[in-house]
């Protein structure tokens, strides 16, 4: 008996803990754009044009906005990482330095998404950013499918670029 109470309370801390995730990570991206994705165009750390709007007619895009210090960020960057090489991912790089020195951050954790380097946070804030990491997903029709703020696994994101192939 004693363990069936025991696992029923196991579940319900569960659930809230999911819960509380859930709500804090939407209290985040509440300002984040919905509906059409405002226009990107800018040069990435190597100085290569990036056209949001373009890239969309090739599919779903993951636009990941993080910094070199935030601690989440070390955690779900491999990830994005990882999701690069079979998706398309624009990462901006919110006040982290010179471009040369993301660049050089990349290389030291291995990062292979193409970065736009934000130094003074203007492109950040133009799409509402409040929190890092946030990651928005852009649709092949311009449109703002999902924004996540806060933790994300890569199974999650991937489950998330799928529903906007849908």
């Amino acid at each position: 008996m004693n363990v069936k109470r025991g696992l029923r309370s196991l579940i319900k801390f569960a659930l809230l803990a999911v819960l509380v995730v859930v709500a804090v990570s939407w209290y985040h991206a509440r300002s984040m754009p919905k509906g059409q994705a405002p226009d990107l165009l800018a040069p990435d750390i190597n100085g290569l044009p990036i056209n949001l709007q373009g890239m969309t007619q090739k599919g779903p895009v993951l636009i990941y906005f993080w910094a070199t210090w935030c601690g989440y960020c070390r955690v779900v960057s491999p990830a994005v990482s990882d999701l690069s090489e079979e998706y398309q991912v624009i990462s901006i790089a919110l006040q982290s330095g010179t471009p040369d020195e993301v660049a050089t951050y990349q290389q030291e954790h291995n990062l292979k998404f193409r970065t736009i380097n934000d130094p003074s946070g203007a492109l950040s804030a133009s799409w509402g950013l409040k929190v890092t990491p946030t990651i928005a997903i852009v649709d092949s029709s311009g449109e703002v499918s999902t924004v996540t703020a806060g933790m994300a696994s890569r199974l999650g994101l991937k489950a998330r670029l799928w529903w906007a192939t849908r």
